[in-house]
């Protein structure tokens, strides 16, 4: 599988900020020990040239900066240096000529981390964030509509489906067409409606195919690995007290168990997602191509564990559902 490289994170972070009009961020005391790694790497020649930095200075006096950054182990002014970026960009070409030090089982870490002050904003900035999102639009397999979630942002119960479609597209929002109605009756037997939930994709746009017009495609693994970062950040948003993953590819991306068939992401113990626990069940489009009461029952007795999950009040009626009558 191909790795992003940290260096386009990073520098697609940098270019976003600018775009901003920032021209200083705030570091996290846990991110100062990366940076600093990251230039000692530069001194050692791992990446070539030196990180240039604005050391600390003294009023009037560069030598006591240039002593106080060298005794942190930082370049100096009189030292050899080079942007940031281009320390990036030879990243870039080191690992594409495959003399990268990255380790072999390290894996980076895409990020989606859009500004904002209040929680309006920032759920309004990633919004915009994910029209141009760098790590994702640079795979060139995604279709350019964005398809965000709906819902309510203090919503209990998120429903994540795996990408969206043709009718999702037409229509600008999630689960549109057939299937998107027959969420709506899933709901509606829940004793729940759409603004009472959230609902969302894990991948944002629709899969790219040749020649495409109705026709669709499941995401595929790099589009979901690209992706998830983003669900983190509606998940951690939201704070659900439950997520529903909505068919296989949906719960193979979330949990991360590999190529298992549906029914043994559904009998898993303990799946959780961000902190908040997971219900594995079929798409709402499986109920179009089955009519077997037997089936609908098992979907159904998984809306109820969700249901318990949400603290929600369960009727003898709902309980009852799909049951044989006696």
């Amino acid at each position: 599988m191909e790795r992003l490289n940290i260096g386009t994170l990073v520098r697609t972070y940098l270019q976003e900020q600018i775009e901003r009009g920032k021209k200083q961020l705030a570091l996290e005391e846990d991110v100062r020990p990366i940076l600093r790694e990251w230039m000692l790497a530069a001194r050692r020649g791992s990446v070539a040239g030196r990180v240039a930095v604005q050391p600390p200075m003294k009023e009037g006096s560069q030598e006591v900066g240039e002593k106080r950054a060298a005794a942190q182990g930082e370049p100096t002014p009189s030292e050899p240096a080079i942007s940031l970026i281009q320390m990036l960009q030879e990243d870039d070409r080191n690992e594409e000529r495959g003399t990268s030090q990255r380790g072999e089982d390290e894996e980076p870490r895409s990020f989606f981390r859009p500004g904002g002050k209040t929680r309006e904003e920032l759920w309004g900035q990633a919004q915009k964030l994910i029209e141009r999102w760098e790590p994702l639009r640079r795979l060139g397999t995604l279709r350019e509509k964005v398809i965000w979630g709906e819902g309510s942002q203090d919503a209990d119960i998120i429903f994540v489906g795996d990408a969206p479609g043709y009718y999702d597209e037409r229509e600008g929002r999630p689960f549109c067409g057939e299937a998107g109605a027959k969420l709506d009756e899933m709901l509606k037997a829940m004793g729940l409606k759409r603004r009472d939930v959230y609902i969302t994709y894990m991948v944002k746009f629709r899969p790219k195919m040749p020649r495409q017009t109705t026709n669709n495609r499941p995401p595929d693994r790099e589009e979901i690995r690209m992706s998830i970062p983003v669900l983190e950040f509606e998940v951690k948003h939201v704070r659900p007290k439950v997520i529903v993953a909505l068919g296989v590819i949906a719960a193979r991306g979330i949990l991360q168990r590999g190529e298992l068939p549906l029914s043994e992401y559904q009998t898993l113990k303990a799946a959780s997602f961000c902190g908040a626990p997971v219900v594995v069940t079929h798409h709402p489009s499986y109920l179009l191509r089955t009519t077997a009461i037997s089936e609908r029952r098992k979907l159904w007795e998984e809306m109820l564990r969700v249901m318990e999950f949400a603290h929600l009040p369960i009727s003898a009626k709902q309980r009852g559902y799909f049951l044989p009558k006696a």
